[in-house]
């Protein structure tokens, strides 16, 4: 037994001695991946980067310092002027519908239509997509070629469209910018108006609170002119702290106001666009190269597999 067991070789052996199960399994491994890859249509990608621009524009459009300083106290909602939030709404549902129904001068009809009849997929879909509608279908291609990257650390977003055609993919980029600075900017208007309301409400509350401590406060002067007592002065200061307190509550609603209603006066949303959208040249995929590695190293690690598994399989019999 022991000569038998010295006769055994190591794996990296085992393996070099079937080298050509190996590259019998590479040759299969190249065309599946060759075949895969020309299958599968040509896309185009088109991009667009862009950054919130609200900042460096304020005073350009006509802030003075402390509404430009108002303006970014209160439109710094914590979210909205987060990249990721843009990232997270370009790729709803509900913005793939409203990108389907975009118009492509070009082509005389809009991106929904445009999906439906010329958009080519690989012939396994026909076999392994799900079962859904003709719209779910569009809406899905539609949702998977729209894409977006955040940068936080930037404060930058990439905004990216493929499509099989590449002029089509370059229209269509520059359009979801424009509806996503729409979205934002609606967004950030109607929070505006409710900040307005709501800074409008407290001011009117406080200075409702104010004018009760004040006349209370007037009213305990008129009346007691000549103060003695501990007991009467010690009346006399609580109001005065609470005519003091509703007072400073009273100013610091009016300065929130004031701070909202300029930033309802002079409101903008822009975005600056740090690259434009061009036609693309070539094609974002297939990647011929990837595919054919990925099918080799699949290839390889199940060789690889059944090779130690057969010399597994010889070495039990052999010490039989």
């Amino acid at each position: 037994m022991g000569s038998e067991l010295n006769k055994s070789v190591s794996p990296l052996r085992a393996c070099l001695n079937r080298w050509r199960i190996y590259l019998l399994a590479s040759s299969i491994a190249v065309l599946l991946g060759v075949v895969v890859s020309v299958s599968i249509p040509r896309t185009y990608a088109a991009q667009v980067k862009i950054a919130d621009e609200h900042k460096e524009t304020d005073l350009l459009l006509g802030l003075n310092t402390f509404a430009a300083w108002a303006k970014g106290a209160l439109d710094d909602h914590e979210g909205l002027r987060q990249p990721e939030v843009y990232h997270k709404l370009v790729e709803t549902r509900e913005f793939a519908e409203e990108m389907s129904a975009v118009r492509v001068e070009s082509l005389g009809t809009d991106y929904y239509h445009h999906i439906s009849t010329h958009h080519r997929e690989p012939w396994w879909e026909r076999w392994f997509s799900p079962s859904e509608s003709e719209r779910e279908r569009v809406i899905r291609i539609i949702r998977e070629s729209i894409r977006s990257k955040a940068a936080a650390l930037y404060g930058t977003v990439t905004l990216q469209v493929s499509d099989q055609d590449p002029v089509v993919a370059a229209l269509l980029v520059d359009s979801v910018r424009t509806h996503l600075q729409r979205h934002m900017a609606d967004y950030a208007r109607d929070r505006s108006w409710r900040d307005l309301m709501d800074a409008e409400q407290k001011m009117s509350q406080a200075e409702e609170h104010y004018k009760s401590a004040r006349d209370d406060y007037a009213r305990f002067e008129d009346t007691h002119r000549d103060i003695s007592s501990a007991k009467v002065q010690s009346v006399e200061d609580h109001l005065l702290k609470e005519y003091e307190s509703a007072f400073n509550e009273y100013s610091n609603t009016v300065t929130q106001y004031r701070r909202a209603k300029a930033l309802v006066d002079k409101f903008s949303y822009t975005f600056a666009v740090l690259k434009n959208a061009t036609v693309p040249v070539k094609a974002s995929a297939p990647f011929m190269p990837g595919y054919v590695m990925a099918f080799l190293f699949i290839a390889w690690v199940f060789t690889t597999w059944g090779v130690l598994l057969n010399e597994k399989i010889s070495r039990r019999k052999r010490w039989r």
